[in-house]
């Protein structure tokens, strides 16, 4: 299982998160999650992929408009638990000072 949460993890970050292309993030949200997924942050919580595939393009087209994710460590894991932090640069300012700083966690 370590190796699929790693994966999880960092796939969630860059290839949903910080993929611009809305057919290849719906195809690794497809293969990657369940079809009842939840997946929450400060602001809501959503349920199912299509959902979540929503939100994604939501906050590439609101608040990280023209921004991207880098992954600032490695995963941590702790049984089927997930930890990875990351932050968030204009583009070509990596590995500059990011404007934001977090972390996701995940329960696989």
């Amino acid at each position: 299982m370590a190796d699929s949460v790693v994966a999880l993890m960092e796939e969630n970050l860059l290839a949903v998160f910080n993929e611009r292309d809305p057919q290849r993030r719906l195809e690794v949200i497809r293969r990657n999650y369940a079809p009842d997924v939840r997946w929450a942050d400060g602001e809501e919580t959503v349920t199912g992929q299509d959902r979540l595939h929503q939100k994604a393009q939501e906050l590439l087209d609101g608040q990280l408009a023209g921004l991207g994710f880098s992954q600032s460590g490695p995963v941590y894991q702790a049984g089927s638990m997930g930890f990875l932090a990351w932050d968030v640069f204009p583009p070509g300012d990596e590995p500059g000072t990011p404007l934001v700083s977090g972390f996701d966690v995940a329960l696989v």
